[in-house]
């Protein structure tokens, strides 16, 4: 069951505190405002701060998106490691309450379309009864031959007889990459090939 979410966020430290609220209904954070219906896209991640020769800190990054374009994002730094253990949980938070509330229910519609036998396109890969194309131009692959892996910064879904026919999506970069995990590995598990 989704629950609300109102959390207080300060991107950094000499930053002032603003408020998330997430609920079933609505998403609104600095003087922005989105609805259930609005949302269209998530992306999240985590990007590192690079110093001269070594990274000095992290910046946990949630980026909500309309489908109007409009674009909320969130930002949480920590420098030197202040903070760090704190903005991880928050981050972590957050990515929990956007997947109860939103995403869980997109990633339900596509599995609905698969189970109708209905072909769907998610990311650029069409998904079917019979298999997956990882583009348009390319063959299909098999249920039998899919094979996935799930890395901290990206998902990659490739062919197991050909592995140079794959994709990657990066979580941080690539939108709804969290989803097309959860839609893949559903239908592969239901198919007991995971």
């Amino acid at each position: 069951m989704s629950q609300p979410l109102t959390i207080p966020l300060k991107e950094t430290v000499f930053d002032k505190e603003n408020t998330l609220v997430i609920t079933p209904e609505s998403i609104e954070y600095k003087n922005a405002s989105l609805s259930k219906f609005d949302v269209d896209e998530i992306r999240y991640g985590v990007s590192f701060i690079r110093g001269y020769s070594f990274y000095i800190g992290r910046i946990y990054c949630i980026d909500i998106k309309s489908h109007s374009g409009t674009i909320i994002k969130i930002r949480l730094k920590s420098l030197y490691g202040i903070r760090k253990k704190r903005l991880c949980k928050k981050y972590s938070i957050i990515v929990d309450a956007l997947w109860e509330n939103y995403m869980r229910d997109v990633a339900e519609n596509f599995i609905n379309f698969y189970k109708n036998k209905i072909d769907f396109d998610l990311l650029g890969i069409i998904f079917s009864q019979a298999g997956i194309q990882l583009s348009k131009q390319s063959d299909l692959v098999p249920w039998e031959d899919v094979g996935t892996k799930n890395y901290s910064r990206y998902y990659a879904i490739f062919s197991k007889e050909n592995p140079h026919n794959y994709k990657a999506f990066y979580y941080l970069e690539d939108w709804n990459t969290s989803i097309l995990y959860y839609v893949s590995r559903y239908i592969l598990k239901a198919k007991k090939l995971v």
